[in-house]
């Protein structure tokens, strides 16, 4: 089980493998090549936000970061709602849902889909983050649980 220094490793090399098998050939800026890195590395870290870590520390300066801007722009229902969403994290066990691998597929799928109809104009960019994320948050599960007890989980959904 590595820690988050192994985690971020194993986000750079998913970033590598996606990035050179789909995207390399659109020749994205630096840019957009740092971005889509920066999301895999958050998702890399992503399903230890329900323990104490690194991953944890980053994705609450995050959210404080968004309380703030969402605050500012007086939107508290807004603000409501997502504090609900935000203690999730503490209210499940290690190694539950969120390192369940349609988990980590399906809800940045969906905040993809949410976003991408209220902002439409940034929805292409934003489906590559999400790709980079999910790509990070795989790479996390596997090398917690190794390739046949990812597999195995991914097929008892079925």
């Amino acid at each position: 089980m590595p820690n988050y220094k192994g985690h971020l490793v194993g986000g750079i090399i998913a970033y590598g493998v996606l990035f050179f098998a789909v995207f390399a050939a659109q020749k994205p800026s630096l840019l957009i090549a740092g971005e889509w890195l920066l999301f895999t590395l958050a998702g890399a870290l992503f399903p230890d936000i329900d323990i104490k870590s690194k991953g944890q520390k980053y994705f609450y300066y995050v959210v404080l970061l968004f309380f703030i801007i969402i605050a500012a722009r007086q939107q508290f229902k807004t603000l409501a709602c997502c504090s609900f969403i935000i203690i999730s994290p503490m209210l499940v066990r290690h190694r539950g849902i969120f390192h369940n691998p349609l988990f980590v597929i399906i809800m940045p799928l969906l905040v993809w889909v949410f976003i991408g109809r209220a902002l439409p104009h940034i929805s292409q960019q934003l489906f590559c983050d999400t790709l980079f994320f999910i790509m990070g948050a795989l790479s996390h599960i596997w090398l917690d649980l190794g390739t046949s007890q990812m597999v195995r989980k991914l097929l008892a959904r079925r």
